[in-house]
């Protein structure tokens, strides 16, 4: 506590001899902000990732779990993945030596963080989100609440339909040639109306794109 008001009680001023703590929080962001930072990323682990890539083949994933396994001093793998892309698409002088080194990546493209709720592509367009599902689906307590999941086959060129009441966990599966949506509709539509309309309560399909 002595400390605290040694450092952060201005000697001069306005609000000289007082203790403000939105003051306080404000000095301590700014020597922190000023503070010199260790450069974990170092221009040698930079030489070191570098030929562990173009010589060894090894992913960033790989380097960093090795590096870490044999007490060296690396960065995550997501850290490496960022500094690759950063030094492809920039001009300064730092990077320049870096500047081709994605071309040794196993995955040309760049890597999508799953669930990544941002990622709009190929989401359906209009979606009811599952927080909007009546509370009552979730106690499992009466029939007719569906759940949809498409099961994908090899290389993905076949596909399951499966259809699962949530209480009696009774299971309908009809085999797709494609998840195409037409066929998905046609197969889902033939399958359900099977049964009485009352019957059905939701259809609760699963995030996929």
């Amino acid at each position: 506590m002595c400390r605290e008001l040694k450092r952060n009680i201005p000697q001069r001023g306005r609000t000289a001899g007082e203790y403000i703590g939105e003051h306080a929080q404000a000095k301590t962001d700014s020597r922190h902000a000023c503070k010199q930072k260790k450069v974990v990323l170092s221009e040698r682990l930079k030489k070191r990732i570098e030929g562990l890539l173009k010589y060894e083949k090894w992913s960033p994933e790989l380097i960093s779990k090795r590096l870490s396994k044999e007490s060296e001093e690396c960065v995550s793998h997501e850290t490496i993945y960022k500094w690759i892309w950063i030094a492809k698409h920039s001009n300064h002088r730092e990077h320049k030596n870096y500047k081709k080194l994605y071309i040794h990546l196993r995955h040309t493209g760049r890597r999508q963080k799953r669930n990544n709720k941002q990622d709009r592509r190929g989401a359906i367009t209009g979606r009811i989100v599952i927080d909007v599902r009546p509370e009552v689906v979730g106690k499992r307590s009466r029939i007719g609440d569906i759940e949809v999941d498409l099961m994908m086959g090899s290389n993905h060129k076949s596909a399951l339909l499966v259809m699962t009441d949530r209480t009696t966990l009774i299971t309908m599966i009809e085999k797709l040639k494609s998840k195409n949506a037409d066929e998905v509709y046609e197969k889902m539509n033939r399958r359900l109306t099977n049964f009485s309309t009352s019957w059905i309560k939701t259809i609760t399909f699963d995030n996929g794109k």
